[in-house]
């Protein structure tokens, strides 16, 4: 059993308020900012590469980061593996109809990363998935581990589908 800390004893420079057994990732900056990026791009890209059951025809892909456009140079990067992908804000979704394009009105799907939570130096749980229609969602937490010189998604595991 673990040792109470006292409260009157002073804080050493190893002490962080993040609670024991959590790991809070990597310190707020550029590096920080650019390793999320990383394991989004790995996310994104691990979520390209393995196909939806019954998806619309042209599969046209619209990325969220926590809700929002990921940035360009992110995109950048994944527009090697095809060239339909978009941030988040050229779709619109209609309960009738779901996901479609807002310029060409073709229909496509929402790929998300909602959450990160690191759980040491090298690994990241992922919480994301993907949404067509009401009616053909599912949400999945994904780990994903450094691998040296780069990020890869190691386990998959479905939290829901609809």
């Amino acid at each position: 059993m673990p040792r109470a800390r006292d409260p009157d004893a002073p804080v050493e420079a190893s002490d962080t308020s993040v609670p024991q057994g959590r790991y809070a990732g990597p310190v707020g900056g550029p590096s920080c900012e650019r390793l999320e990026a990383e394991v989004c791009a790995t996310v994104f890209r691990y979520q390209v590469q393995h196909p939806l059951v019954d998806p619309p025809h042209p599969l046209r892909y619209y990325l969220a980061r926590q809700g929002r456009d990921p940035d360009e140079a992110l995109l950048g990067r994944l527009r090697d593996l095809t060239p339909r992908i978009q941030p988040l804000s050229h779709c619109r979704v209609t309960a009738r109809e779901g996901v479609l394009d807002r310029a060409t009105g073709a229909r496509g799907v929402i790929l998300q990363v909602t959450r990160l939570a690191w759980v040491h130096a090298a690994a990241v749980e992922v919480v994301g998935g993907y949404y067509i229609t009401h009616r053909h969602a599912a949400s999945f937490r994904y780990r994903v581990a450094s691998e040296g010189t780069h990020w890869a998604v190691t386990t998959v595991q479905l939290l829901w589908r609809v």
